[in-house]
């Protein structure tokens, strides 16, 4: 939510005595004005009526001097994305901590128990809880790139601990099993939805193991390195299934702990696919602050790691602008697959990230439509155009195509065809059956403000009835 009141501030690392509202606050890093200005206006939204907007309110809230009035923490509530039955439930302050899991990205050290802790938050992480903005942007984004590089280059291993045995048999199998994930991730038709739940699974069960188990060094080192890959799976699979946010939460847990692992490769790859959440839901400049911070950390990436870095840079200077140098940067992209291989770690890349004609067409389109120029971007969409493909019936359905299609939906938009833009969304439907929720509510959002149209009223319609978000108790018990 965008107010004109937010002002973004450095915020240091809070103490372990602080209010949990005061934790909360920082997150968003909103100054006390700010956030006392963002309840008032979510206050009267919600039809509380009006409410004064007074920093002293917030600092006497935190300090615990007074409690505030029902309907206010209602109104923080909403924002922390807090159910109101469990506000009434718990009461006040206890309510808080159920919307501080992100906190524990922001905040804990870069040591392998910071990691360990920060993973407790994503193995708790649900898509049923709508986050609201992107966790870690702008100075303290670059600030965490750089602590990472730094502690790459003396990684301490975690601590032996007591507890029930982690034997290498376990540890070997979940990282057969993982390994099958990744695969089936980029090679098969199951839905991703489904792939998402056993990611989730793994990962639960691995931050589990590392924080009651007992294992050597080596051994902790191990289940890190599986904590970051089921992570970033899940990172990879919630953007797919629409869910930017969740997937930028779980792709800084993956950085956080493949760092304390000491996988240099794997945290030059996350922070590449991290980039990709600042390209579409944040600011550009993050984007590249990540792909200067992933080439610091792998002087010798893959050809396709190498490739995607030129790639997002590509985009990323389209956004801001820059149409010589993100020419530039697409031109890096093709030196970088023809190049020797002899001059590429000949390591394959934890995503094993492939390049081929389609990606490259897509990216050159997105280049062109982020510099406002939809009628050079059409055409690089026209294998997403083909309508020769028929929905899948045989097996489930994965929205890669769908996720895809939001692009020409875009240009088409932009260019002023809203029965075609119309066309593309019911065929995104079509491909998938029932688009996830969190994709639905983007294709909703682009037609939102034509909905007087009758082709978009129509389309809305068919948009209302989406699945359960992954999560919800209802998806799980179908």
């Amino acid at each position: 939510m965008n107010t004109a009141g937010q002002i973004l501030q450095e915020q240091g690392t809070p103490s372990m005595a602080q209010h949990p509202l005061a934790s909360l606050r920082a997150s968003l890093r909103l100054s006390h004005p700010a956030y006392a200005q963002l309840v008032a206006e979510v206050h009267a939204q919600l039809g509380y009526g009006q409410m004064a907007a007074r920093r002293e309110k917030i600092s006497r809230w935190e300090s615990g001097r007074t409690v505030p009035e029902l309907t206010a923490q209602l109104a923080m509530a909403h924002i922390h994305q807090v159910r109101g039955e469990e506000v009434e439930r718990l009461g006040w302050p206890h309510w808080l901590y159920l919307a501080a899991d992100h906190s524990a990205l922001l905040f804990q050290p870069w040591t392998p128990q910071g990691a360990v802790d920060s993973l407790r938050s994503t193995a708790r992480l649900d898509h049923a809880r709508r986050l609201p903005s992107l966790t870690l942007t702008g100075s303290a984004l670059a600030s965490a790139a750089r602590t990472s590089l730094s502690v790459l280059a003396g990684p301490q291993a975690p601590h032996a601990r007591d507890g029930h045995h982690v034997s290498s048999d376990t540890v070997a199998w979940i990282e057969s099993r993982t390994r099958k994930l990744e695969l089936q991730e980029s090679g098969t038709l199951t839905a991703p939805a489904a792939l998402y739940f056993a990611a989730r699974a793994e990962h639960q069960l691995i931050t589990t193991l590392l924080t009651t188990g007992g294992y050597d060094r080596h051994t902790g080192t191990r289940l890190l390195l599986l904590a970051a890959r089921t992570a970033m799976l899940c990172a990879w699979l919630s953007r797919v299934l629409g869910e930017d946010i969740a997937a930028e939460r779980y792709a800084l847990a993956a950085i956080r702990a493949a760092t304390a692992a000491g996988a240099r490769r794997h945290v030059a790859t996350y922070m590449s696919q991290l980039s990709v959440k600042h390209l579409i839901a944040g600011d550009p400049h993050d984007a590249l602050c990540l792909v200067h911070a992933a080439r610091a950390i792998t002087q010798r990436p893959t050809a396709g790691l190498a490739a995607s870095l030129h790639t997002k840079e590509a985009l990323a200077l389209a956004r801001l602008g820059d149409t010589v140098g993100s020419a530039r940067a697409l031109g890096r992209v093709a030196d970088a697959l023809t190049a020797d291989a002899a001059g590429h770690d000949p390591a394959i890349d934890p995503f094993d990230i492939k390049i081929d004609g389609e990606y490259l067409a897509v990216a050159r389109g997105n280049v062109w439509l982020f510099l406002d120029q939809p009628k050079k971007a059409l055409p690089f969409f026209v294998t997403l155009l083909n309508d020769s493909a028929s929905p899948r019936t045989a097996t489930p359905a994965s929205p890669h195509a769908a996720r895809r299609l939001l692009y020409v939906v875009d240009v088409q938009l932009a260019l002023g065809e809203l029965d075609a833009a119309a066309h593309s969304a019911h065929r995104a439907i079509a491909i998938t059956g029932t688009l996830p929720p969190g994709l639905a509510e983007q294709y909703r959002q682009r037609f939102a403000s034509y909905r007087r149209e009758p082709v978009a009223r129509d389309l809305l319609d068919r948009l209302a009835d989406t699945a359960p978000r992954p999560g919800d108790r209802s998806s799980q018990t179908r």
